[in-house]
């Protein structure tokens, strides 16, 4: 057998091996490394590499012969025409040993030690569906290594790569596609499911200055940070601004940042490879890559660790992600909306919150107000809750008698529109057991309330029987349950020595909403 067949079987033997590894089930980088090695057998290089065009830069996929310090380089193609040279042509491309071009591995191959001396150097664009993907390198320190190299035969290589990173890409898309579609779909039950649904329930002043505000920052792209107690439906304005934006056709992604381990919470924002750490059994893409072209919406951020805002920084400035484990980054295009009931300027005080997160997340900051703040709103949903409700208990023409809606208007509501729903849940879970009626009724003894929480509405029922009627009532409800609320807190801070925090925690109350609840109501 001649020379020459042996060659030829040799080269059809490599090229075989390659074509089998594309029909098995092998991850990206399995099938490129063995792509390398196949090549090298038959094309006499001393280092070969595949990198990806990312933007206006090459990342290095795989490297064979290099230094694997070159895996996290990232080659910026205006400083480096050989590879610009490389990603221009049509076909392979074969440079002169004594061209005057910098090349980019000089002191990355490994059989040689400093600078590259006069070498042969060859490469070929690698094109999926007609756009450039990346490059395949050959590098040979002997000058003449690739005068007698068959062009046919790198192109064959070539077009095997480009074969491996169409199936990449195809497989990574797929990947992407179902984790977003299970995403959404998890979403859409949230929606279905959640406490609140997706109306938001009120005629105040301040539930019309919010839909102002959602409705104006909703057009825009900016990052917004809602704050408000814990119960007013944060999440619910979150939904709101990104059903009413330009990504609406996209999922919104939830993450509740207090629920999350430190060691866990960087996996959730930006994911891992496998085998990243004990326990990671496969891939997992982070919530960004999940939420890309959409919205992420990050609850309690208030509870982010310090370690983690740094790296949540770094994304929202440039738009990179890095999974643990992988060497290079992703790119991502997300809308961040953020939630806490903290007063993180006073947390940035404190030290327990980045400043320039702070800024860089509050582009655009929206407060959601207390149920405090919209006492004539307090009907509207509960009747809508009555309503809403019924139906999941099972009980049918329920409504409310004057002193439960009296009762209700009186309570300070340290839980909110959250603590509204479950009182309501709870007096129909419990009509429902005891009724069989047609038409039913809620009273102020339902709500099960303490006598100092109806001590307002005990002194307002005395006035009305003495020298009110229902409309003096009214006009007199906010001075009367500002009363209730100012002799309330005053019994809790003498109880407590004047110990706000102790104070706060008795009444639900979040530390600083008492103290400007407290500031409002003149006792401080």
């Amino acid at each position: 057998m001649t020379t020459k067949s042996v060659n030829s079987d040799k080269m059809l033997s490599a090229l075989f091996s390659v074509a089998i590894d594309l029909t098995k089930s092998l991850t990206s980088a399995e099938r490129f490394e063995r792509l390398l090695v196949s090549a090298k057998q038959v094309i006499p290089c001393d280092a070969a590499a595949i990198l990806k065009l990312e933007n206006d830069r090459l990342r290095p996929v795989v490297v064979d012969g290099l230094k694997p310090s070159t895996i996290a380089k990232r080659f910026q193609l205006s400083h480096h025409p050989r590879l610009q040279a490389i990603l221009n042509s049509d076909g392979v491309i074969k440079f002169k040993p004594a061209s005057e071009m910098p090349d980019p591995y000089d002191g990355l191959v490994e059989s040689c030690r400093g600078d590259l001396p006069v070498h042969a150097c060859m490469g070929a664009a690698l094109k999926v569906d007609e756009e450039v993907w990346g490059v395949i390198t050959f590098d040979a320190l002997d000058p003449t290594a690739f005068e007698s190299t068959n062009e046919n035969l790198v192109a064959a290589f070539s077009a095997l790569a480009a074969a491996a990173a169409s199936s990449a890409s195809y497989i990574e898309a797929l990947e992407t596609s179902v984790n977003r579609q299970q995403q959404v779909s998890h979403n859409l039950i949230e929606q279905v499911l959640g406490h609140q649904g997706e109306e938001m329930i009120g005629e105040s002043e301040a539930m019309n200055q919010l839909r102002d505000e959602i409705s104006m920052v909703a057009s825009s792209d900016l990052n917004v940070l809602i704050t408000g107690e814990t119960g007013t439906g944060k999440e619910l304005v979150a939904r709101a601004i990104h059903r009413n934006s330009q990504r609406k056709s996209q999922p919104i992604v939830y993450l509740n940042c207090s629920s999350l381990p430190e060691n866990l919470a960087e996996s959730e924002l930006f994911g891992h490879k496998k085998g990243a750490f004990t326990g990671a059994v496969k891939d997992y893409k982070g919530k960004f890559e999940l939420a890309d072209k959409g919205t992420l919406f990050l609850d309690e951020i208030g509870e982010l660790a310090l370690s983690l805002q740094a790296k949540l920084l770094r994304v929202l400035q440039s738009g990179e992600v890095q999974p643990l484990g992988e060497e290079h980054m992703r790119y991502v295009d997300v809308r961040v909306i953020a939630a806490t009931n903290r007063n993180l300027k006073d947390e940035v005080r404190e030290g327990n919150f980045r400043r320039d997160l702070f800024h860089r997340l509050g582009v655009y900051p929206i407060t959601v107000p207390s149920l405090r703040e919209r006492k004539h709103d307090i009907q509207l949903l509960a009747d809508y809750f009555v309503e809403k409700l019924s139906r999941k208990f099972g009980v049918r023409g329920v409504s409310l008698d004057s002193s439960a809606i009296k009762a209700l208007n009186a309570y300070l509501w340290p839980g909110n529109i959250r603590e509204l729903e479950h009182l309501i849940s709870r007096a129909l879970l419990k009509l429902s057991s005891n009724s069989h009626q047609r038409i039913n009724r809620l009273f102020a003894a339902d709500f099960n309330f303490s006598s100092d929480e109806l001590a307002s509405f005990n002194n307002d029922s005395t006035e009305v029987a003495q020298s009110q009627d229902l409309s003096s009532l009214s006009t007199n409800l906010n001075t009367e349950t500002e009363n209730f609320q100012r002799k309330l807190i005053e019994k809790y801070l003498s109880m407590n020595q004047k110990n706000w925090s102790k104070t706060a925690e008795n009444l639900g109350l979040d530390r600083s909403n008492l103290h400007r609840l407290a500031k409002r109501l003149g006792l401080k």
